[in-house]
């Protein structure tokens, strides 16, 4: 399409240009917006978007003009909610954004519609997801158990170190991707998917051996009735961590993941 008069690429485009991640919509459009008073509306498969913006927030790449990736996620969150929002605002920050350049493309948005979620993905947003089903695994942990999970946290084992997705006290939640357990020849990280499922058992067995309840969640949990269900399993096993091992995380392990990352850094792949 022959982009003129000012428009830009914005929304679930813009994602797509800047490599962000993009929750699947049931009838996705071409998104573009121009400067102008708040408004929107649909033709021929595109959504044309009025909406102020400066010229620093408009980015070039591949000869094509978008709005930068903080005003793309702030504006991801406000059209679509927040746990598309979340998705790319954890990307935002996963890739080099600040907090502050999320508020700064926020700041504008005051009285427009849908900014109660801006300030949710804003306020939750974490550069420890590393993928969409962990952001999203994130957004059900913190609907389930009201607490905000500590991501990518590292665990001391007999199997060496691991690392959990995330943590709330004594409870490890698992963004379980199906891709661990696909062959690399049907586009898997797997070599040997017999033995990457045994080593998944193993590892699962080593984190509860610490003293976690461990809760694995998987990409259809999170929709329809599966979420329902999934959320009230994930709130019984948080309420049997806090009974068996106590409220709040296990300070043995506190003390080991502190001195982990202090050699590993923040984060490292599982």
């Amino acid at each position: 399409m022959n982009i003129q008069r000012g428009w830009v690429l914005s929304h679930d485009s813009a994602c797509h240009l800047l490599g962000l991640p993009v929750l699947a919509l049931t009838d996705p459009l071409v998104h573009i917006t121009r400067p102008g008073w708040t408004n929107a509306w649909t033709r021929d498969g595109v959504g044309r978007h009025l909406a102020r913006f400066g010229a620093a927030q408009v980015i070039e790449k591949d000869g094509l003009r978008a709005l930068n990736h903080a005003r793309t996620g702030v504006g991801m969150a406000r059209t679509h909610g927040v746990r598309s929002g979340l998705v790319v605002c954890d990307a935002v920050l996963r890739t080099g954004g600040r907090r502050a350049d999320l508020e700064a493309a926020a700041a504008i948005m005051e009285n427009w519609p849908g900014r109660t979620h801006v300030a949710t993905c804003i306020e939750l947003a974490d550069p420890g997801a590393e993928t969409a089903l962990e952001s999203v695994t994130r957004e059900l942990v913190i609907e389930a158990v009201g607490r905000r999970p500590e991501t990518q946290f590292p665990v001391r084992t007999d199997r060496g170190i691991v690392w959990c997705d995330m943590v709330v006290g004594n409870h490890a939640v698992e963004a379980d991707g199906r891709v661990k357990l696909r062959h690399r020849d049907r586009g898997g990280v797997a070599d040997d998917v017999e033995n990457a499922a045994w080593e998944a058992k193993l590892r699962e067995r080593a984190i509860r051996d610490r003293g976690l309840v461990v809760s694995p969640v998987v990409w259809a949990d999170h929709w329809n009735e599966r979420r329902v269900a999934t959320v009230e399993r994930v709130r019984r096993a948080q309420a049997e961590a806090d009974r068996v091992y106590g409220r709040e995380t296990n300070p043995e392990l506190l003390r080991e993941a502190e001195e982990i990352r202090r050699v590993h850094g923040d984060r490292k792949t599982a």
